[in-house]
């Protein structure tokens, strides 16, 4: 896999993760998105292509992420994938 094909995914990963949280429609679709971006980042990271650091790690568990057990639901998961993409996708560069 090369950046640009990592890119695609990840602009396939945004676009869909906006339409959920616009319409509400295949919304349950949060993990299979997060698993996909941590695959994902794992071989970004493993190629030099990305700052861990700065490309974080997803996990519903995570409440600086996610919330904890009183914001959890207020969360929209699809906004916080969305947003990850974007960051992932912007530290690929060139």
């Amino acid at each position: 896999m090369n950046k640009q094909t990592m890119r695609e995914i990840l602009r396939g990963i945004y676009n869909a993760a906006t339409e959920c949280s616009l319409t509400g429609k295949a919304a349950d679709g949060d993990r299979v998105f997060i698993q996909t971006y941590n695959k994902l980042r794992e071989k970004a990271a493993a190629n030099g292509w990305i700052d861990g650091d700065i490309v974080i790690k997803l996990d519903l568990n995570d409440e600086s992420v996610f919330g904890d057990e009183v914001t959890r639901l207020k969360i929209e998961r699809m906004d916080v994938i969305g947003a990850a993409a974007v960051v992932f996708m912007s530290s690929l560069g060139e």
